[in-house]
């Protein structure tokens, strides 16, 4: 018994530091659910919230950002879901809570849309700074 203990113990430690490892790498990557939805996804989805037709499409532009539950938006990459520079400030998200989001401008509006879910969790009439 003796014997076998260390060679159990040494192999517990092995498993744990390959799941550990494993997990690690799990988050660099996109999984089926937590796949971004594309830019065009999030302006189809606020162009049907307003009703607009398909002539009206151009007039958007969209910008992956970080938002806080305050409301304050950071730059982000859609790749790698890095979180940037402060950008500017914008109405807290419904919950409080922190999205990786589709920024959707049209008009005086703003509009962000979660990325994985396609929630509007945050809009504004005017621009905030």
């Amino acid at each position: 018994m003796d014997k076998k203990l260390p060679v159990v113990i040494g192999v517990a430690i092995f498993i744990t530091i390959l799941v550990y490892l494993a997990l690690e790498n799990s988050l660099l990557y996109p999984t089926l659910f937590s796949t971004p939805i594309s830019s065009e996804e999030a302006v189809s989805i606020i162009a049907q919230k307003l009703n607009l037709t398909k002539d009206n499409m151009k007039q958007f532009s969209t910008a992956y950002v970080y938002i806080k539950g305050d409301g304050s938006v950071f730059e982000s990459d859609v790749k790698s879901n890095s979180i940037g520079k402060y950008i500017e400030s914008a109405e807290p998200t419904k919950t409080t809570g922190n999205y990786f989001a589709w920024e959707v401008r049209y008009d005086n509006s703003r509009y962000f849309i979660d990325s994985t879910t396609g929630e509007i969790i945050s809009s504004s009439n005017s621009f905030v700074s």
